[in-house]
């Protein structure tokens, strides 16, 4: 429908949506009128949105309200006013670098003269677009290059016989497609690779029947979130995913009918590791290596670190961040609990090229130590001597603890 949906931080959702987009209407004196239909726990609600401003919309005419770091050119500089209308975009005799430029209708679209005019937006995506990446899949030369690229926007126009599209003929029409594709950064580990980028893949088509032509299709694939899975350590120890943030927002907690999580690429995912039915305030977990898994098997040989030695893993681009547990959290014995904020992944096969899996299982091995006059129950990253497990005073055995699944997109 020529429509993109973007949302906030403080998750409110934008619709942006071109005046001849099939979500847009016209009230009886002719002004434009955003119809959207959102399904309710009971029915389906029709909400008609006014658009603002004192554009009146006529049949045929394209909206030439476009801003500077949008338009793109249509036509060179020295085409005529008629021949720039004759294409169906804007003309403006005082833009000397510019005097004609497509409307506001082409964040997708085809142009009248057989042109892909393709503006993708950094936004578009979640995790955003890294739009460096960005590439078409089927052409590499000159004219398969952006024409216009910024940190928050970047425009494709090529012919639409060229840079690979796929042309189909049917009856009286004639169809163009091709495929908008971006790379992804992948990182290596001892036992495995993982990415946090979006896989993307924007499938684009033109259909041309004499002077017609309508609007791309975009299609993003997702993944279908898989059944729920637990795997419980031997002793009472404890991992859980809090619903907030750090600090003290670690307060509401996933519970098991909340498996699998489904996360986007990047976004943080809290974790505890807490000591259960204890009440000895000396004594201190450690936490030894953390580590997630593509499956439910904490010893599968592709993993990737999370933390080693109790450390956020040095090899990862988006480092653990290890979140101190003071008195201040209000919790009867501080000391038993450690937490911890990883940034979401997705594991790759061998060759980095495609995912594994959108499952992930997060494992942790953890010990008790108490304090002693020379040990003091730190880490290598909280003191700047390493702890040496073979010289605590006190430690119960090793155990191993896992949650899972959390799908990531």
């Amino acid at each position: 429908c020529g429509s993109v949906l973007s949302e906030t931080v403080n998750h409110t959702v934008i619709i942006r949506a071109s005046y001849q987009s099939c979500v847009v209407g016209q009230t009886e004196d002719q002004r434009p009128i955003m119809k959207l239909y959102v399904m309710g726990s009971t029915k389906l609600h029709e909400i008609e949105c006014p658009v603002l401003g004192d554009v009146i919309l006529e049949a045929g005419e394209p909206i030439c309200r476009v801003p500077s770091e949008r338009q793109v050119a249509c036509g060179g500089l020295g085409i005529t006013e008629t021949d720039c209308r004759r294409e169906g975009c804007c003309f403006a005799q005082d833009n000397s670098a510019m005097p004609c430029y497509y409307s506001d209708t082409v964040t997708l679209g085809c142009s009248k003269n057989g042109q892909f005019v393709l503006l993708l937006e950094k936004m578009m995506t979640k995790p955003p677009l890294d739009l460096k990446s960005v590439y078409l899949k089927g052409g590499s030369g000159p004219a398969c290059k952006p024409v216009k690229d910024s940190p928050d926007v970047i425009v494709f126009k090529f012919p639409v016989s060229a840079c690979g599209t796929r042309k189909q003929v049917e009856g009286d029409s004639v169809f163009y497609e091709t495929d908008v594709m971006a790379t992804r950064q992948v990182l290596a580990g001892p036992k495995g690779k993982v990415t946090r980028d979006s896989l993307f893949r924007l499938t684009v088509q033109c259909r041309y029947n004499g002077s017609d032509h309508r609007q791309l299709e975009a299609v993003i694939h997702t993944l279908t979130p898989p059944l729920p899975a637990t795997d419980e350590g031997h002793l009472r120890i404890e991992l859980r995913i809090a619903k907030g943030g750090a600090g003290s927002q670690y307060s509401v907690w996933y519970s098991d009918a909340d498996y699998p999580l489904v996360k986007f690429l990047r976004e943080p995912v809290f974790v505890e590791v807490r000591i259960l039915g204890r009440t000895d305030p000396s004594i201190v977990l450690m936490l030894e290596d953390c580590w997630a898994t593509p499956n439910k098997d904490p010893l599968s040989q592709v993993s990737w670190n999370i933390l080693v030695d109790g450390c956020p893993f040095t090899g990862d681009n988006y480092q653990t961040v290890l979140h101190k547990v003071s008195s201040a959290s209000r919790l009867q014995f501080p000391s038993h609990h450690k937490r911890f904020e990883v940034k979401t992944f997705v594991f790759m096969d061998e060759l980095g090229t495609h995912p594994l899996s959108g499952e992930v299982y997060i494992h942790c091995s953890a010990a008790v130590c108490r304090p002693s006059a020379e040990e003091f129950c730190r880490t290598a990253c909280e003191a700047r001597r390493k702890r040496n497990v073979a010289e605590l005073t006190w430690q119960e055995n090793e155990v191993l603890v896992s949650s899972g699944p959390v799908v990531f997109l």
